[in-house]
């Protein structure tokens, strides 16, 4: 958009220089009718050529002032469409639409979970401040529910089994400490339920884009 700005303002740029050259040629390819006048109406000849010198120069003037702002904000229009492209990329990746990597933690789970504590654990994680959250392959979104499938447990009609690993991205710190503190979501699913649950740190994690789609059903975005 901005290349087709700047080649039409440079277009009516020649196009000023050609009228002043034009009006030249022309005041020089006539001197026989210039001769014929007489000297009151040379004097407004001139005096309309100067007037109309005047206002050819003073509009390329601002034709140049304007192609000059074009210039300037090309660069600063490309830096904010940059912003604009990172900003989507980024709550694309966070809101579940694409693939995101990062450092975080990796829970390892065999044992006797059903729905209400998987969804605890993944609700534990998100107070926590897990950025993005992965049940096996299964990307964790807004909507997703932990529920009984009729063989074993789901996770957006996806059977996680008894066995399975829950990965979240965030701070390794931070997650490992709230899921493994004294009194905290392992320490009471204990109490209740056998199960068997590890926890590591790790700085390279990468989960999938959901597999399901993310567009509302009923809410509409507000312009």
């Amino acid at each position: 958009m901005q290349s087709r700005v700047a080649q039409a303002t440079l277009f009516a740029v020649a196009m000023l220089i050609g009228l002043l050259g034009v009006g030249q040629l022309n005041s020089q390819a006539r001197p026989n009718e210039v001769s014929s006048l007489t000297a009151p109406e040379l004097s407004t000849l001139i005096e309309t050529l100067t007037a109309r010198n005047r206002e050819l120069r003073i509009g390329l003037v601002d034709i140049r002032e304007q192609l000059r702002q074009y210039q300037l904000s090309g660069p600063q229009s490309e830096s904010a469409l940059q912003v604009s492209r990172e900003d989507l990329r980024r709550i694309s990746a966070f809101g579940g639409l694409a693939a995101v990597d990062g450092q975080g933690i990796v829970m390892s789970v065999d044992g006797d979970l059903d729905a209400i504590a998987l969804n605890d654990l993944i609700n534990e994680l998100r107070n926590a401040g897990a950025e993005a959250i992965a049940v096996n392959d299964v990307r964790v979104t807004a909507g997703s529910v932990a529920t009984e499938g009729p063989r074993a447990l789901e996770l957006d009609g996806v059977e996680v089994g008894q066995r399975f690993t829950l990965r979240a991205i965030g701070s390794p710190d931070g997650l490992f400490g709230a899921m493994q503190r004294p009194g905290g979501i392992i320490s009471q699913l204990k109490l209740f339920i056998r199960a068997t649950i590890q926890i590591r740190q790790t700085e390279t994690l990468e989960l999938p884009a959901s597999a399901r789609s993310l567009l509302p059903v009923v809410g509409e975005p507000v312009e």
